[in-house]
């Protein structure tokens, strides 16, 4: 993979590549669109004469691998040579919508699933022009010709001629509608381990991430925001920052005021010595109590809508019902929340680490009162995003300011502000319900979910009005493989103050937590392995009990473990991706450890196997963090955590010996593992711990019911 070195730019060069709208590199470099004489064969890819390849990268690269992974899919079957590609980020264009979902963003592990197909046919129709051009130029048929690392060759004659040299010519040909594409066997990099393409850059320092972005003659800004929920500004007092050092202006905002300074620090202290006060806002009464008390009416209530229905019910029987709660958590990204914006009467350019480019181009130019072709959106890579980035509302700020100071503001809110004005991933309660047979199987499952909504806030507007249920808070309830005569579901969207919105495994993360921890109290109760009892329960389906099998042979299920040492399973699907784990831990008093965690997965085909695999070792530590640690409690109507040590996650020392396994089973069944990771780890926990103490515990995270991870002891 080739990487241009770092380099001082003037202000000429840079301007020039912003009116060029070019993207960032993910080397940190910046780019002059045409400087090459590079030859656009569709909106994906183009050559320079040199041979060089440029692939674009249209989804944000925030660990999950996908600025590596779907360039490799255009490289694959394009046939470029991977050593002579470099790869550039996407503006705002309807070209980069993600093609199952029309709409640009990032997210919910769609990036491969969703523009797996699309990419495969971008790449081959290129390759396809690059011959019939090569064809053309020797007069012969193209079925006689191949593309190679970069080479067209003739294959009878061995004439060749490079991708750089056809170039022109391919871009003046129709290209096909429906190239052909490569069989599986035949691939050179897909199903490869290749390297994170953005790793080195990662590792030498020339990253750059938002908080690293820079423009010439640009000023920073600290922002101040309500400490309740639905609070505002009453009045503020903008004397003492403004003659401070370096101060350059007090600007009170539609969400809080802002102090602009020439550099952060000095732009945070003046904010620190600014008087606001502050109107609460009406949800001071808000707290956690109250909150669980409005779950609780809704759960015993009577105004749900029936999402799904399967099958008749059975006759009366042995009934079992048991409650499930997952808690509020915070994004609690590594990098918080920031921008940088150049505004000026009648444009906006936008630079940072963003998820959602379309819903943040829109929402910018609603709040400048632009028409959105406006404002151009650049993304830089992302330190953590899991559905926080998709929002606008650190963008907007920043074009806010910059418009009001005249001059490029870059806006970093603290972790403080970042960790109490999130988009929180909410409390959902789950209540199942199920009649079992003479044989301690459920003959009919009944789930109710409340939920305040997910998808909402990040809802496009061409997806038209929001429907009457959030297909985002529902995942995991509807993808069930088990075989359950009679299944029904229904949903209440709870109305809550609480700013609520997507985090890493959505619906999938509680629901699987409720679902999978109650199947197991079912094969408890039936008196029955909780493998064997999901095996029975599968009936023909092969694929997913062979990913079942695999996790229970790779962790030694049938074999006795150590003394003292208790396990736990749990098996789902989710993001079209079929997934399992094994936890095994010990208790002592209120102290768990996690002796091993092993996890099998099914994506279909692992498209980067390394990739693949560290996303799941990486769920894994998150889905700890969930199981133990992660919640965000409210008091008088604000959030009472505010930074890293009082909202905790999974620490090196707490970080268990891992082994993660996969099968490939059809590359037509393609799923997501971004985000997938997680969401059989929480359950497996639970079901571990209850085998280690014979008590079930129905609420997370379970630091409330007084149990601490401690140190791992790694083999």
């Amino acid at each position: 993979m080739q990487h241009e070195p770092i380099v001082a730019q003037s202000r000429r060069a840079f301007l020039q590549t912003s009116l060029a709208g070019a993207g960032v590199v993910f080397s940190g470099q910046f780019r002059l669109l045409g400087q090459a004489r590079e030859v656009s064969l569709n909106a994906w890819i183009r050559i320079a004469p040199d041979d060089t390849v440029t692939l674009i990268a249209s989804q944000a690269e925030m660990g999950q691998g996908a600025g590596t992974t779907l360039p490799a899919i255009l490289a694959e079957e394009l046939c470029a040579d991977w050593k002579r590609v470099r790869l550039e980020q996407s503006g705002v264009n309807d070209a980069y919508n993600n093609p199952r979902e029309n709409w640009q963003f990032t997210g919910n592990s769609e990036s491969t699933t969703g523009f797996f197909e699309l990419l495969r046919r971008m790449g081959a129709s290129a390759r396809e022009t690059l011959i019939q051009a090569a064809a053309n130029r020797w007069r012969v048929p193209p079925g006689e010709c191949v593309a190679d690392s970069n080479l067209v060759i003739h294959s009878p004659t061995n004439r060749r001629s490079r991708f750089g040299d056809l170039a022109e010519a391919a871009s003046q040909l129709k290209p096909p509608a429906d190239p052909p594409l490569k069989q599986a066997a035949e691939w050179k990099l897909l199903g490869k381990p290749l390297g994170r393409v953005e790793l080195p850059s990662k590792l030498n320092g020339s990253a750059v991430f938002g908080i690293d972005f820079r423009v010439p003659g640009m000023l920073y800004a600290a922002v101040a925001m309500p400490p309740t929920v639905g609070g505002r500004v009453k009045s503020h007092d903008r004397t003492p920052a403004v003659s401070m050092p370096g101060v350059v202006e007090v600007v009170q905002l539609p969400d809080g005021i802002a102090v602009v300074a020439d550099t952060y620090w000095r732009a945070r202290k003046a904010l620190a010595s600014t008087p606001i006060e502050w109107d609460a806002g009406p949800n001071t009464a808000m707290d956690s109590t109250t909150l669980a008390n409005q779950y609780q009416s809704a759960l015993e209530g009577n105004e749900f809508t029936r999402v799904k229905l399967t099958g008749e019910p059975p006759n009366p029987g042995a009934t079992v019902t048991a409650d499930y709660e997952s808690q509020f958590m915070a994004h609690a990204t590594m990098e918080p929340m920031n921008c940088t914006a150049r505004t000026t009467d009648d444009r906006c350019e936008i630079w940072g680490p963003i998820q959602g480019q379309k819903m943040v181009q829109l929402e910018v130019a609603g709040a400048l009162k632009l028409s959105p072709e406006k404002v151009v959106v650049n993304r830089t890579l992302l330190g953590g995003g899991f559905g926080r980035r998709l929002y606008g509302d650190f963008a907007q700020q920043a074009a806010l300011l910059s418009r009001a100071v005249g001059r490029p503001v870059q806006v970093i809110w603290s972790r403080e502000t970042d960790m109490q004005h999130d988009g929180y991933r909410p409390s959902v309660v789950n209540r199942l319900t199920a009649i079992v047979d003479d044989q301690g199987k459920p003959a009919s499952l009944a789930h109710r979910l409340v939920s305040p909504t997910i998808l909402q806030p990040v809802w496009p507007p061409p997806a038209g009005p929001f429907p009457p249920f959030d297909p985002s808070c529902l995942e995991g309830t509807l993808e069930w493989h088990y075989k359950i005569p009679h299944w029904q579901v229904d949903f209440h969207m709870l109305k809550v103050p609480v700013k609520t919105s997507v985090l890493r495994t959505t619906g999938y993360g509680p629901n699987l937590f409720a679902i999978e921890s109650f199947i197991d109290e079912l094969a408890v109760r039936a008196k029955k392995d909780p493998w064997r009892y999901r095996r029975e329960l599968l009936g023909d389906d092969t694929r997913a009990i062979a990913l079942l099998d695999l996790v229970a042979e790779k962790s030694g299920w049938t074999q006795k473990p150590a003394a003292g040492h208790f396990r736990g399973i749990a098996f789902a699907e989710a993001f079209r991706t079929v997934i399992a784990h094994v936890v095994e831990l010990s208790v002592r008093g209120t102290d768990v450890t996690i002796h091993k965690v092993t996890c099998a997965f099914d994506c279909g085909i692992a498209l980067d196997p390394d990739i693949c695999k560290s996303s799941m070792e990486g769920g894994i530590a998150w889905g700890l963090t969930v199981a133990f640690k992660s919640l965000i409690t409210f008091s008088k109507g604000a959030v009472e955590q505010s930074n890293y040590h009082d909202y905790q996650l999974l620490d090196m020392s707490e970080m268990p010996p891992v082994e993660v396994h996969y099968l490939n089973s059809d590359t037509r069944l393609l799923g997501g593992t971004g985000e997938v990771g997680p969401v059989t780890v929480v359950p497996a926990v639970a079901n571990a711990l209850h085998a280690a103490t014979g008590k079930r515990y129905r609420s997370l995270p379970l630091s409330r019911h007084g149990f601490r991870l401690t140190a791992s002891r790694r083999a």
